[in-house]
């Protein structure tokens, strides 16, 4: 037997017409609904990474450890 519904403050609320008989053990499984790309597009707008990626980073990794490195601060850098 299945039956469908959402869940609404921690409790399973049923589909309209659906039944299920009083004391019956359930195992509930949580469906994915897709995103149209509509929807997709609001949900990456709408959360932007915020950590730096890509060459960047690694740019701004190696200027640190040269930096960081006294033996190296009066030696030009490399174009």
């Amino acid at each position: 037997m299945t039956a469908k519904g959402k869940v609404k403050g921690n409790i399973v609320v049923l589909d309209e017409g659906e039944k299920l008989p009083d004391g019956a053990r359930v195992e509930v499984r949580v469906v994915e609904e897709h995103l149209s790309a509509e929807e997709a597009i609001r949900h990456i707008l709408g959360n932007p990474i915020t950590k730096p990626l890509g060459m960047l980073e690694i740019l701004r990794e190696d200027r640190r450890e040269r930096e960081e490195r006294f033996d190296q601060w009066m030696k030009p850098e490399p174009d």
